[in-house]
């Protein structure tokens, strides 16, 4: 046998040992991976089709959930549920303007009408605003940006959290902002709203705490959506490209990258599953430590 046919029985023996052993480590790690305990419950998620909203639904789909999702678009509502392709045991949709509290209402008395309970309620819906300097903060900007970061999450919190504490079991989880913790130039407005939601979670938490629900958030810095292009253009205009201002809003950060959405999304199932069960009021941060970020955050 010639050394250079040799050579290559060896190598194709050494690369199907590799392969093989390597199926065998994730077949262990799928065993061995966390199981969120979420399957079969049912979540009430509103803002379901923008980029963190449609992460969450998927996940959720992954984990076996079933849920309850809206949009103010009915269009983009029957679209997203046209992707989940599941079927009414285990989806049911809803259009809502999250600002409007009768409407917030009937989101979450027809989840518990379709399915006949609900276990967790996660407000997404969220509006960044007008960049507008201190001296151009206008009333215009306000109502609308405290309409649904603030009024949103308020109907969220006292529909659901009714219906939770009345089951006696149950948890909330806010998606927030960094913009809740710190500050931001042009964004005072949209900041404001979020450090007021957060005054809700913590509020609510010790309400609702003892009746069995637990009310958490979770506060994403920049994340790779829609809505961080739109803070980019507002923020540095058009004249640089969409992956320059990419580059400078994540510039603050260690792995120089916004988080993606799935990962934002899982940190909601995690505060939402049973394995957050001990957790009242708390906050996941994901900011890529951008600025130092809790490395110097009291």
């Amino acid at each position: 046998m010639k050394r250079e046919n040799l050579y290559v029985i060896i190598m194709t023996i050494k690369f199907v040992k590799i392969k093989t052993d390597f199926f065998k480590r994730l077949k262990t790690e799928r065993k061995n991976a966390m199981d969120l305990k979420i399957k079969d419950k049912v979540f009430v998620v509103n803002g379901a089709t923008g980029g963190i909203g449609r992460a969450v639904c998927f996940a959720l789909k992954n984990e076996g959930a079933k849920m309850a999702i809206s949009s103010r678009c009915p269009e983009k509502i029957k679209a997203l549920a046209a992707e989940l392709e599941l079927g009414p045991d285990r989806l049911w949709t809803t259009t809502c303007d999250v600002t409007d509290e009768a409407q917030v209402e009937a989101l979450i008395n027809g989840a518990v009408e379709h399915f006949g309970h609900i276990d967790s309620v996660i407000p997404v819906a969220g509006y960044e605003g007008r960049w507008e300097w201190a001296a151009e903060m206008s009333k215009d900007n306000f109502d609308e940006v405290f309409g649904v970061n603030v009024l949103g999450v308020m109907y969220m919190l006292k529909h659901g959290g009714a219906v939770l504490a009345k089951q006696g079991h149950g948890s909330m989880v806010v998606v927030s902002s960094i913009g809740a913790l710190v500050g931001s130039g042009g964004m005072a407005i949209y900041c404001a709203s979020k450090h007021a939601a957060q005054g809700l979670v913590k509020s609510v938490a010790r309400e609702l705490g003892p009746l069995g629900v637990n009310v958490n958030s979770v506060n994403p810095d920049g994340v790779d959506t829609p809505m961080l292009d739109r803070i980019g253009i507002n923020a540095m205009g058009t004249e640089m490209d969409k992956q320059a201002r990419y580059d400078a809003l994540v510039s603050g950060t260690f792995d120089k990258r916004a988080a993606t959405p799935d990962e934002v999304a899982y940190a909601i199932l995690y505060m939402a599953s049973p394995w957050a069960s001990h957790m009242f009021a708390s906050r996941i941060v994901i900011d890529g430590a951008n600025g130092a970020g809790d490395c110097v955050r009291p």
